[in-house]
């Protein structure tokens, strides 16, 4: 057996065995420390880590949840890993985020709503319910995490993240329509006010850290939107002082939704603006044409504090995006990333 050493984000850490044949989150879910993990097949990119010592092998996984680049740096996916040696962990998250006693992930909902708010998006509400009495309940969660949704009827189920906050009865889900997608199908043609469906989760690390008064930047391509949204609206709830900027892009115009919503947050957020993106607009649009990484990077050339980054959207803009960052001298460890995904794996906000 090797001993595995995990340390947080803020400094704690645990200790826990391990047999070479267990990978990192199997051992710890044996012994009752539940670090936060998704799939497990290493496909979501949710139990992501750094080792800082010890030898491993590391299993096969996707490399949209790891990166080349990545991995030669040492980061892993810990549902992959295999001790070779003792080993010492940096975890991207804080003490409070690991249970140490089985935790409910299993919930059941009504669809309240459902709604095509533009060309290629749906609005999806769901009422969490109690499965015995019926009655409304709330799944706690982190804003920027994500469940998983199974269609009625089937073993399929996708993964989205929540644009509402856990203070909120209901949750909000803003779902990208997929020619042929089975979830798309589902949304248009049989999802339906009433209709019950399974939840599991939440799960994700793609989350609000407390770095001070940092401004907070949020890069969002299309229903990237979802996470950063509930990110912004904890921060108008629990009344946060930090500056925060938005840069929402979509590539034509008939794609935009929720101008509205983001102009009310503007209204009621003295330090909130939001930044909106067409690529290919009509002739009356009046905002801003090109990419959302292009303005980000006119707010990255005035800005006086390097600030944090919130990013979620397709990798092309992931990439630009820490691009951008590295230009003006933000450092890495100030960008916080969810990537969208293949289907079947952690699509969070798609």
């Amino acid at each position: 057996m090797f001993k595995v050493r995990a340390i947080t984000e803020d400094q704690h850490d645990l200790t826990f065995e391990c047999s070479p044949s267990e990978d990192v989150i199997s051992a710890g879910l044996k012994r009752d420390v539940i670090l936060l993990a998704s799939c497990r097949e290493g496909g979501c990119a949710t139990c992501k880590a750094e080792i800082v010592d010890g030898d491993y092998e590391l299993g096969g996984c996707s490399v949209q949840a790891l990166p080349p680049d990545e991995e030669e740096a040492g980061v892993v996916l810990l549902c992959r890993t295999f001790p070779r040696s003792d080993l010492v962990l940096q975890l991207p998250y804080t003490f409070d985020r690991i249970s140490f006693h089985k935790v409910n992930t299993d919930w059941q909902g009504e669809i309240v709503a459902v709604e095509r708010i533009s060309s290629n998006v749906a609005r999806l509400q769901i009422e969490p319910k109690d499965p015995e009495t019926g009655a409304a309940i709330s799944i706690p969660f982190v804003p920027g995490q994500y469940v998983d949704i199974e269609i009625p009827g089937s073993s399929v189920s996708r993964s989205y993240s929540m644009a509402t906050t856990s203070t909120q009865s209901r949750l909000d889900f803003l779902i990208r329509l997929l020619p042929d997608g089975q979830f798309s199908n589902f949304l248009t043609m049989a999802a339906k006010p009433g209709l019950t469906v399974k939840l599991r989760g939440p799960f994700g690390a793609f989350n609000l850290r407390e770095n001070g008064f940092r401004p907070r930047y949020f890069v969002a391509g299309g229903t990237g939107l979802s996470p950063v949204l509930s990110m912004i609206r904890y921060m108008q709830q629990e009344q946060h002082p930090q500056e925060a900027k938005l840069f929402f892009g979509v590539t034509h115009q008939h794609e935009l939704f929720y101008l509205e919503e983001l102009k009310k947050l503007e209204e009621s957020m003295p330090n909130f603006s939001a930044h909106v993106a067409v690529m290919q607009p009509d002739g009356n649009w009046q905002g801003s044409r090109g990419t959302v990484v292009d303005d980000l990077l006119k707010h990255l050339e005035g800005t006086k504090a390097a600030p944090d980054i919130y990013m979620c959207g397709p990798p092309g803009m992931i990439d630009a995006t820490f691009a951008a960052a590295a230009n003006y001298g933000v450092p890495k460890d100030h960008v916080y990333v969810e990537k969208f995904l293949a289907t079947g794996q952690n699509q969070a906000a798609e």
